[in-house]
């Protein structure tokens, strides 16, 4: 049965467990393996179960975008990636547009004291340049916040270079190698250092034999088994790692030693309540990420949703051809498994809903989403009473072929399903993040596919306005999972026809993390989804729930 402060004016509520005479009202048998709202499944006192999927209310590699790459203001600047196109325009760059045609001091470089200063080294960085017989070696000075996994890959190379990864422990000029690469002829060059203590390290570029250009890409992501972490409050079988901390995980991302500085946005109090804005004031806003909304559909005519809707670029509208050959004909803005066809056009709300707290626009009017940069795919899979699990996992299957780096799945069921499962091992498996509902049973733990989270994904309880974890949130069970809380109660968001509500459950709680996870791949797009999940529960903040 609903707890007893469950929210009235949640759509969670629609159908009722109890009539006004105390009597249990018992949900008549449906067909199997079918989903349906967690609400119907709770129907009934006498916890009559049938084997559904319901709604929770109450990729980077190979998907990743180059051209949100930052690069430093002040330094030789980057124009051309491993591919030999530009970042910035994709276009193919001319082989004739070498290194010193944009350095205009091509040899101030070359000792480890004048060495060029990357700053902190937090997001992957390429840089562009020469060695050869006039300029036979660069330096490269760059720091680190926290431990890091360092990786630097030297390519296009014509002629013979080598690279060492350096440090001056004595601050007197001599360097200190730490690891070095040196393939024969033109082969690129790799060094892969795990743990890199927080410092200052060189990497230089030098010359062996002839004269090449080179592109010269560094990253740097945080060791998650043994860098630091804002959250030392560990896994509570209630609430999990904690509240999700937008400026927290986005800060570690770029190894900040600490979450960016308090700001406000004073539209919505549960973007508040996560510290979204203090990330968009450093210029992470979710640009560059795909967040598909796996559910039942999206209004893609709101006007605070229109302009962040995802575009199949690949696709000519309505010429009745598969011009990308995907399988989906003119499917230019998603697709409606349900149907067959490529308008995922939501009636019921609940898709839309979702999309405006992970994306809608920042554009002065109704609201601003947690991302409000990003792209929101719309994939119809099923509506409140019923998502069948092929339809669901079509779904997944669409949203990782067509370039999706998270997905947001408000639905689950009391029972294992082995095609659910797949299509989520193979969104993981190709760098897509899946975020899900823990479900509205007021349960000790979650329920499926959220309490399947050893293996993938994150789950998401919900929270209200003073951080109290709800009465009807899914608890995160004794079980070790990837499960933090976010605001679930009164959420306030799009609905279809422009208009704009208020309502309540997990499935409200879960964008609020699959946005944050737009957010950190906005800040470093090479993150995997395990590292992803790790940032957003080892910063997530126990000490903002209230159990």
């Amino acid at each position: 049965m609903f707890p007893s402060n469950y929210p009235e004016n949640s759509t969670d509520n629609l159908l009722p467990v109890i009539d006004v005479n105390n009597i249990s009202i018992i949900p008549e048998p449906k067909q199997l393996n079918s989903y349906e709202s967690y609400e119907e499944e709770i129907l009934s006192v006498n916890n009559i179960l049938t084997d559904k999927i319901a709604t929770d209310e109450i990729n980077f590699p190979p998907h990743i975008n180059s051209n949100i790459t930052p690069y430093p203001e002040s330094q030789t600047e980057v124009i051309e990636n491993h591919s030999g196109t530009d970042i910035l325009t994709g276009e193919l760059i001319d082989s004739q547009r070498i290194a010193s045609q944009i350095n205009p001091f091509p040899q101030s470089d070359n000792t480890l004291i004048s060495a060029r200063d990357i700053g902190v080294l937090n997001t992957n960085q390429t840089w562009n340049d020469f060695v050869g017989d006039f300029d036979s070696v660069d330096y490269y000075r760059f720091h680190l916040n926290t431990t890091s996994d360092f990786n630097l890959f030297l390519s296009g190379l014509s002629a013979d270079a080598d690279v060492d990864l350096l440090e001056d422990k004595n601050n007197d000029g001599f360097e200190e190698i730490i690891d070095y690469s040196i393939a024969s002829g033109s082969a690129s060059e790799e060094i892969n250092v795990s743990n890199l203590d927080p410092g200052t390290y060189y990497v230089k570029v030098s010359q062996y034999s002839g004269d090449t250009n080179y592109n010269l890409s560094l990253s740097a992501t945080p060791s998650f088994n043994s860098g630091s972490s804002f959250n030392s409050g560990g896994y509570n079988s209630i609430y999990g790692y904690g509240l999700v901390d937008a400026s927290a995980a986005v800060a570690q991302t770029i190894n900040a030693p600490t979450p960016f500085p308090e700001a406000f946005d004073f539209n919505n109090w549960d973007v508040e309540a996560i510290n979204a804005p203090e990330v968009w004031n450093q210029g992470y806003t979710g640009q560059g990420i795909v967040v598909a909304v796996v559910d039942s559909g999206v209004d893609y005519n709101h006007f605070d949703l229109a302009g962040n809707i995802w575009s199949n670029i690949n696709e000519i509208p309505n010429n009745g051809f598969d011009d990308d050959g995907n399988g989906y004909v003119d499917d230019v803005r998603g697709w409606d498994i349900i149907n067959n066809d490529n308008d995922p056009i939501d009636f019921l709300g609940h898709g839309t809903h979702i999309a405006g707290t992970i994306a809608a626009q920042q554009n002065g009017l109704g609201i601003t989403g947690i991302a409000p940069n990003a792209k929101i795919m719309p994939v119809k899979v099923g509506n409140f009473e019923t998502i069948a699990p092929d339809n669901a996992a079509a779904g997944i299957y669409y949203a990782v072929n067509n370039g999706a780096h998270v997905i947001n799945m408000s639905f689950g069921r009391d029972f294992y399903s082995p095609v659910v499962d797949d299509a989520i091992r193979y969104a993981t498996e190709r760098g897509v993040v899946v975020v899900m509902a823990a479900g509205n049973d007021g349960s000790s733990f979650p329920k499926y596919p959220a309490n399947n989270l050893q293996q993938w994904g994150i789950a998401a309880g919900a929270t209200d306005f003073i951080g109290r974890i709800s009465d009807f949130s899914n608890r995160a069970g004794s079980l070790t999972l990837n499960y933090v809380v976010a605001p679930g109660e009164n959420i306030y968001s799009t609905l279809p026809n422009n208009n704009f509500g208020s309502r309540s459950g997990t499935s409200f709680a879960a964008p609020h993390v699959a946005g944050v996870a737009a957010l950190v791949l906005s800040a470093n797009p090479f993150l995997t989804p395990d590292q992803v999940e790790s940032i957003i529960t080892t910063t997530a903040n126990p000490n903002q729930v209230i159990v």
